[in-house]
């Protein structure tokens, strides 16, 4: 029976995001799942009402579905469905686990590094104006990293959801056992670089693998891997590579990895 693999989309995002990715890991034998996370997909009112709770809920059901009809499970995320990853892999043991461009943080103090220099005025910002605009994306950058989501607002009650649910996340680093593999651009704009580092070094994996991708155009965020045109094809090589290498691995003892 093939392994299933929970491929999970980020924060404000749909699975197209990662359709590209499901099908290159189904070339190789496994069987994907892209679920579309609640409040996602849908209305800012929706993105509203949801948050951190209801995402890994759904993202939990999904996983214990594919572990009853596949027996083994791998998770991979980007972005936030990376952290979502990791929250369930401190609460489940998969067979293996990939980051792409996962925070479990999007501001600290010290060492500083932010994603957005407003992100500790969230709680005052979101009493104002809880849907904030963005700003369009330039056409270079839908060319070149193609996406699909909530474009024109953030759901500031949504997001504030998101950054208590990543400071769990990453307290409890240290309960990730599953092999680990942790995928980041290396000026990534989005999710600060500084995150995988940090989930590469915290994670209690006893296999862990670091890949630092390189930047050669400036003209997007360097975030979404999977559709990024220069990040998409060495991603989808790398975790097609590191689960193959997993599912071909003679079975370890229990409590191994």
């Amino acid at each position: 029976m093939a392994a299933g693999v929970l491929l999970l989309h980020g924060f404000g995002g749909e699975p197209y995001e990662m359709l590209g990715l499901a099908a290159a890991l189904e070339a190789a034998g496994f069987a994907t799942a892209t679920p579309l996370l609640p409040g996602h997909g849908t209305s800012e009112r929706d993105w509203a009402r949801t948050g951190w709770s209801d995402w890994l809920g759904a993202a939990e059901a999904e996983y214990l579905r594919l572990e009853k009809e596949h027996g083994r499970v791998y998770c991979c995320g980007l972005s936030m469905g990376g952290s979502l990853s990791l929250a369930l892999a401190q609460r489940h043991r998969p067979a293996g686990l990939a980051t792409l461009a996962a925070p479990v943080f999007l501001f600290r103090l010290f060492p500083y590094a932010a994603a957005d220099w407003r992100l500790p005025l969230l709680p005052l910002l979101r009493r104002w104006r809880p849907l904030w605009p963005s700003s369009p994306r330039a056409e270079a950058s839908r060319q070149r990293m193609p996406w699909q989501g909530y474009e024109d607002f953030t759901s500031l009650d949504a997001l504030a959801s998101f950054m208590a649910g990543l400071r769990e996340v990453r307290r409890d680093l240290g309960r990730v056992r599953s092999p680990l593999l942790v995928a980041h651009a290396e000026r990534d704009r989005t999710s600060p670089p500084a995150n995988a580092r940090e989930i590469y070094e915290r994670a209690g994996s006893a296999h862990k693998e670091l890949a630092m991708l390189p930047v050669a155009e400036d003209g997007t965020s360097h975030h979404v891997l999977t559709t990024h045109c220069d990040h998409r094809p060495v991603v989808e090589k790398l975790v097609a590579e590191f689960f193959g290498k997993l599912e071909s691995a003679p079975a370890q003892p229990d409590g191994e990895s």
